[in-house]
């Protein structure tokens, strides 16, 4: 069969490539260098963007929840490590401030109605840090090396907890 000037299919977006693709959901003609590879087949940019899980889709609303949730969990956790410092000493006050990391990220997570993300795992560590401050306050503004420790401990697996699965 001749193919003729009227046949030629061109791309949507760039209006001189001709193409036989079309995008398998809208049906719009695209070129090489617009399709995208999706699991059932060829799409068009506008129906082959990702969308984000609904885990990691946290409003406004709910990122201050978490956010008022780990500063208040940090606060006693931070009282807690005070007791921890100075009746157990610097070793198990290490450990106890990774145990407040954990508790302050699911306490994030739960406000945050189980979500997880970047920022989250930001809120959760700023929270943890903010924590410290009345551990800080309660030793006179003196920073031990192993208090900063435990707050860099306890604020990664804060954020780590929950940037992720």
């Amino acid at each position: 069969m001749d193919e003729t000037q009227d046949d030629i299919m061109y791309c949507a977006k760039h209006s001189k490539t001709p193409t036989n693709v079309r995008c398998g959901r809208c049906d719009t003609p695209v070129c090489p260098r617009c399709l995208v590879f999706a699991p059932v087949g060829v799409r068009c940019r506008d129906c082959g963007k990702p969308t984000k899980l609904p885990q990691y889709q946290v409003s406004l609303p709910l990122l201050l929840r978490a956010l008022a949730a780990s500063l208040a969990v940090g606060a006693a956790g931070g009282v807690a490590l005070f007791f921890a410092w100075a009746y157990l000493g610097g070793f198990f006050y290490l450990i106890a401030a990774a145990g407040v990391g954990y508790v302050v990220s699911e306490a994030t997570s739960f406000a945050a109605q189980r979500k997880r993300g970047p920022a989250l795992g930001s809120v959760a560590a700023f929270g943890t840090v903010a924590g410290h401050a009345p551990l800080i306050f309660l030793l006179g503004g003196a920073i031990p090396v192993f208090i900063l420790l435990g707050a860099v401990i306890a604020a990664f697996i804060a954020f780590v907890r929950l940037r992720q699965l």
